[in-house]
């Protein structure tokens, strides 16, 4: 609900369980008041800002008296060169060079939430926009504002419209910003690297500036995840306020946490300012990505619920989130460039013994493919290794009742391709220099609306003449040369942004096209997990690290913002590929079954009894996917122990998963706290025949056996009673 009382000019944004207000003052300035456990509409919260005379922090033009600081307010929205000298969140060269703005409040509306054009956005909703005008250069700026009632996140957004008649230029424009009144916090970001992804940070607030940036890669990055968290220091799991900061976004991006002089804590983030210069020319609009604000009193598992439940319910393609996905087996760690048809056939025919749901056709199935160094951008079948084409592999696949999929790798080319040598103005490329590669790969000009049509009708005749139900969409390089033909000079700038706004497009008109076509994203593994992809594709490729133990990390970290429905994990081959580490078909099983799962390793090389095993697994896991897809999420250890529940929404089952780190002799042992339970309910744990209430296994928890050797897994069904602790205890039952 969206609420403005009139008589303080203020407005109060009411979720779930969460208030967000700010007001108009009475220059026209909005002074953001609260965001925090809800309260009621109209209650009078004025009193947060105080003036008062800071000797150093200057005076707007036109304020009463040196009590008026915008160096000292909360600020909204920030402008730049007013006397504000925090970070701002809007930065214009306008076209006499200044880089001073002066926004103020003009109107306001409630609208349906359509998001900005060409982006990802959240669905449904209440949207207020909130309109501010500098009229000196005929600038609106408009701010965007969505909640639901079920829901304890904050959507917003910027546009900037230029209504004058001369050219202006945006060098920054914040998504979000929002003062809070203090700066007693610890920030959690998720850092890391190809195969070692989103390992949470934790760092004590300073003065100064704590800021997370993907950089000049052009994507939201390995490195670090859009992704911010605060919280209090007694703050853990279940219990403490916390706050997350999200981007709907997949380029480069900047999140910074600004510790200010007066105690303050001022956290911005969008689009990394760095190297950004948007031409705005008379009559156009700038819009920003969406970010998504998270306040939570019950700890990180409550912050978290909220990112996941948004996610799922507003942010993914509504015909997938809560569909159950096909376990499928994929043929990259099979196989890799080395297959024929024979070959794959077998690989299919296993596969459905097995049970399983699909085959997915990973690289190397196209011409000059049979390393990374050639055939992108092609995409013309090689029928020296498939004489019956893809159409023969589908077919194939329809025959045994599986369904197909492939891998593209879309964004790029290779040098060695009829593409490049018919269009070498279609890669980013400055043209007084040479190519900078990766993996000997060159990235198309997604900037040129030429190149995303060629992509697209490649891709369309391929899914639609073969019957593919399944697109693994890969990108394994990041962006290094930031020039694109197809730009003017003086738009140079705007490369970076183009390029996503291009990979959007793309995946939109396959959406469109496609709409029972499931699409997961993938960047050497979880380069480009974020947000903004999930609106187009319902899961991601998690990490190319499939090893058990370093998988469970990652998955660990990853789920402070991001559903387990939203990660793809595989059971790969041991000795693993990218570790070197063995662990057992069961510990792999229990790490990726928290996950959308499947296999990724050569069936044809395995025993028949761990074909078997594989068999029973895949039984297992359809018949928990529903809590994978559906369930609360619970993070229970990190360390030596990496656990997790996924707990249905009547609290009537649990799927308890984990592994173990290295055996230790003379272990202690271990009882694992389970959380999200009915404490008043009775359950049954399905390996054991013990039966225990949800308060013990909150209060004690679970006992776990000593593990036999290293990396043992961990997984455990709790089934509600349908007697609880009271009737229990009346029929003298154990307890």
């Amino acid at each position: 609900m969206i609420f403005f009382q009139s008589k303080t000019n203020t407005f109060y944004l009411q979720g779930k369980n969460v208030s967000y207000v700010f007001r108009k003052d009475e220059y026209g300035f909005l002074n953001h008041l609260y965001f925090g456990k809800k309260v009621a509409c109209g209650e009078d919260l004025s009193f947060v800002y105080r003036p008062c005379d800071r000797g150093f922090s200057p005076n707007f033009d036109g304020a009463e008296n040196r009590s008026f600081s915008l160096d000292t307010m909360p600020n909204e929205y920030p402008g730049a060169g007013l006397g504000d000298y925090r970070r701002p969140a809007v930065m214009v060269r306008t076209r006499d060079g200044a880089r001073q703005t002066d926004f103020r409040y003009i109107d306001h509306s409630i609208e349906t939430n359509a998001g900005a054009k060409g982006l990802p956005h959240v669905r449904g909703g209440e949207t207020l926009c909130v309109r501010l005008r500098d009229d000196r250069y005929a600038l609106t700026l408009e701010l965007y504002y969505t909640v639901w009632d079920d829901s304890d996140a904050v959507v917003r957004r910027a546009a900037l419209r230029n209504d004058g008649n001369d050219s202006e230029h945006v060098l920054n424009l914040c998504s979000f910003s929002i003062d809070l009144p203090d700066a007693d916090y610890q920030s959690l970001r998720l850092s890391g690297r190809p195969c070692s992804e989103r390992a949470p940070v934790w760092q004590d607030c300073a003065p100064g500036i704590c800021e997370l940036s993907s950089g000049q890669r052009g994507s939201s990055s390995h490195y670090l995840n859009p992704f911010l968290a605060l919280k209090h220091k007694n703050t853990d799991e279940t219990q403490g306020e916390v706050y997350g900061f999200q981007l709907v976004y997949s380029g480069s991006f900047s999140l910074s946490a600004e510790y200010t002089q007066y105690g303050g804590l001022r956290v911005r983030g969008g689009i990394d300012p760095l190297d950004f210069d948007w031409l705005l020319q008379s009559g156009e609009k700038f819009e920003t990505p969406e970010s998504v604000l998270v306040y939570s009193d019950g700890g990180l598992s409550g912050m978290s619920h909220c990112f996941h439940s948004l996610c799922r319910k507003h942010l993914m393609n509504p015909d997938f989130a809560f569909r159950a996905r096909p376990v499928l087996v994929n043929s990259w760690e099979a196989v890799y460039f080395d297959f024929d048809e024979k070959k794959l056939f077998r690989l299919i025919e296993l596969a459905a013994r097995a049970g399983m749901d699909m085959f997915v056709l990973d690289d190397g199935w196209f011409t000059c493919r049979n390393d990374d160094n050639g055939g992108l951008g092609d995409w013309e079948e090689d029928f020296s290794k498939l004489p019956c084409g893809l159409k023969g592999i589908s077919e194939k696949c329809r025959s045994l009742n599986l369904s197909f999929g492939l891998w593209f790798e879309p964004e790029m080319v290779s040098e060695n391709s009829k593409l490049f040598r018919t269009h070498p103005e279609w890669c980013l490329k400055n043209p007084e220099r040479g190519f900078v590669r990766g993996r000997n790969q060159i990235v198309l000009d997604f900037c040129n609306p030429q190149v995303v049509d060629y992509v697209y009708g490649k891709m369309e005749n391929i899914i639609d003449k073969n019957g593919i139900s399944y697109v693994k969409w890969d990108m394994n390089r990041y962006l290094a040369d930031l020039y694109s033909p197809y730009l003017p000079p003086e738009r140079q700038s705007e490369v970076q942004h183009r390029y996503v706004l291009g990979v959007y497009e793309l995946a939109s008109r396959l959406n469109r096209r496609f709409p029972d076509l499931l699409m997961e994203g993938c960047s050497g593994g979880g380069g480009r997990f974020d947000a903004g992809m999930l609106n187009y594709f319902p899961q991601i490729w998690t990490s190319d690290n499939t090893d058990a133990f370093a998988r469970a990390q990652i998955q660990y970290g990853t789920s402070f913002c991001y559903p387990p429905s939203a990660m793809t994990a595989h059971v790969s081959v041991c000795p693993n590929h990218q570790t070197g580490r063995m662990s057992g078909l069961d510990a792999r099983y229990a790490v990726a079954s928290s996950c959308i799962f499947g296999y990724e390793l050569d069936l044809t090389k395995l025993s028949q009894s761990e074909l078997d095993q594989i068999k029973e697994q895949v039984t297992a896991y359809k018949r928990d996917a529903d809590l994978v897809l559906n369930g609360d999420f619970y993070r229970l250890s990190e360390g030596d122990v990496y656990a997790f529940a996924q707990v249905s929404c009547d609290k009537s089952r649990a799927y308890v998963t984990g592994i173990t780190g290295l055996k230790q002799a003379n272990d202690k042992f271990r009882f694992l706290k389970i959380y999200g339970l009915d404490c008043a309910k009775m359950y049954r744990v399905r390996e054991t025949g013990q039966t225990m209430s949800g308060r013990v296994l909150e209060s004690i928890g679970l006992p776990l056996p000593q593990a036999e050797g290293d990396f043992f897994p961990i997984c455990y069904h709790l089934d509600g009673q349908p007697s609880s602790i009271k009737e229990a205890s009346r029929r003298g039952e154990k307890i």
